[in-house]
């Protein structure tokens, strides 16, 4: 694995030392690794992307690039399905690289351009595009007292978008939102069961629709929750009416038939979350006012979730107010 960085013409490579210590030039250095995990998306079998490059942008002005770690076959990139890297399940694709310590503003993940993406599901097999095959993440802090790991949480709900529309489906593109780094050290972990009579409430179909949704914070009522849009979006339509106090989701989690559920890597800190029966068609960029998040009525909890701790929180139907 190789790691340089963008330096004046008249500089000599990179040279960086054991974890912890001075990389030759003042600047202390630690060990990270880097994993991927993945919140799945509805009714698709495959979602695969080649990663061949992180590039980190430090606080300091300079760009790292790292190499990610050869795979079984000796090929200088990995190539994934990330739905077989769930929940709490994760794929290590870069192992022990000593970076300078500090604030990263920024981390992009370079991935294989042409057919090394694609998406298989119910309809067929479809391309995937990234555009400039980059995605361009938020920041992080590497911490020189441990050797750290991170996990980059691909939400697939809200970064794959469908390209056209379901009945001209021309692939789908992966977009950086919805796409988080987080690290181990302060991650949580959240799981429990819905009551299966919850399914078949009310209006809601039994066999479709159940998800529960998690939300930052305490304190917000069941008419601010959104489902997941993206009002960054090019073709986000912002005429459509949004809630008072609008609330997007941190992440969404399908309901197994047996009424489990999880989510893997998340901040430890306040959350709320509720369940809903009638979120199968989540639109990834606009608001749709037909999902009722908190469904049926009474399906909503405040919870806080400590770093590096499980935490369950089940949803039963005598909580329901229907």
């Amino acid at each position: 694995m190789n790691i340089y960085k963008t330096v004046p013409v008249f500089a000599t490579a990179l040279l960086l030392s054991a974890c912890g210590s001075d990389g030759g030039d003042g600047q202390s250095t630690a060990k990270v690794s880097f994993s991927v995990s993945d919140a799945p998306v509805d009714s698709l079998w495959d979602v695969t992307i080649a990663f061949d490059q992180l590039e980190l942008k430090h606080e300091n002005g300079q760009s790292y690039f790292i190499d990610v770690d050869t795979d079984s076959d000796g090929n200088d990139y990995q190539q994934l399905n990330l739905l077989d890297y769930q929940g709490t399940n994760s794929k290590l694709i870069i192992t022990s690289q000593e970076l300078p310590v500090g604030t990263y503003k920024e981390l992009i993940i370079h991935t294989k351009p042409g057919n090394m993406n694609w998406v298989d599901g119910e309809d067929g097999h479809y391309d995937l595009k990234i555009p400039s095959n980059k995605l361009r993440l938020g920041g992080f802090e590497v911490d020189a007292e441990a050797v750290q790991s991170f996990t980059i949480e691909f939400d697939l709900r809200k970064s794959l978008v469908l390209r056209g529309n379901e009945s001209n489906n021309s692939g789908f593109n992966l977009k950086p939102h919805g796409v988080t780094i987080i690290d181990n050290q302060a991650a949580a972990s959240l799981w429990g069961k819905v009551d299966v009579n919850l399914f078949s409430m009310g209006e809601c179909l039994a066999e479709s629709g159940n998800y529960v949704y998690l939300y930052e914070g305490h304190g917000h009522t069941d008419s601010m929750l959104s489902d997941n849009m993206d009002p960054n979006d090019e073709y986000f339509d912002s005429a459509r009416p949004l809630p008072d106090n609008a609330v997007m989701p941190y992440a969404s989690a399908s309901v197994d038939v047996d009424g489990s559920y999880a989510f893997g890597y998340l901040p430890g800190g306040n959350y709320t979350v509720a369940f809903t029966c009638n979120a199968e068609d989540d639109d990834p960029v606009n608001y749709d006012e037909n999902i009722i998040i908190e469904n049926p009525q009474g399906q909503r909890k405040e919870i806080t979730l400590d770093p590096m701790k499980e935490t369950e929180l089940n949803f039963v139907e005598s909580d329901s107010l229907l």
